[in-house]
């Protein structure tokens, strides 16, 4: 036994880790949000129900967030011998930046949810819906694990696949012979 064979599954298993957390991540993710709702009873015998659906934004966190979570786990069902490895790492970096800009689109509706904005005269709601506000958060820190979860996937596999560049010394040709 060689020793590239232990560090290679050891690779392989850490990949694996990372992969599947990512998984589990935006999943938990998705479904946080969807659950995120809470109906809130006003003085004047009207009660107003506030879901994640209502907000766009939220919508296309849940979408974006299960669409990565189900590529995730197809990923793992590739064999290892599969010629379609050569394209996860950059699909998995389309995953990740769609994960960034949905994450931070969620986070900014969300502050605008927490903290109103007084120049548009929106007031804050999580003052009204508290386990509302929890599960978006709760959504949101999951999705937030989720990219650091593909961003140190991302950056392993490129690790894994430029050492063996950089760690061979340039192979010498030896001299012409001598006539």
């Amino acid at each position: 036994m060689s020793d590239a064979e232990p560090s290679a599954l050891f690779r392989t298993k850490c990949t694996l880790a990372l992969r599947v957390l990512a998984a589990l991540a935006s999943l938990v993710a998705a479904i946080a949000m969807g659950i995120s709702h809470e109906t809130v009873p006003l003085p004047s015998l009207h009660s107003i129900k506030i879901e994640a659906k209502d907000v766009s934004c939220f919508m296309y966190f849940m979408g974006i967030n299960s669409i990565v979570s189900a590529y995730s786990f197809l990923v793992l069902l590739l064999p290892k011998t599969s010629l379609l490895w050569r394209s996860i790492v950059a699909s998995d970096m389309v995953a990740a930046m769609l994960l960034a800009s949905i994450n931070s689109a969620t986070l900014g509706m969300f502050y605008m949810e927490m903290k109103g904005n007084t120049h548009a005269q929106w007031s804050p709601i999580c003052d009204l819906v508290s386990s509302y506000c929890t599960r978006v958060l709760t959504a949101v820190t999951a999705g937030y694990i989720a990219l650091g979860m593909y961003f140190f996937n991302i950056i392993f596999c490129l690790c894994m696949a430029l050492n063996p560049l950089l760690l061979q010394a340039p192979k010498k040709e030896p001299p012409p012979p001598k006539k």
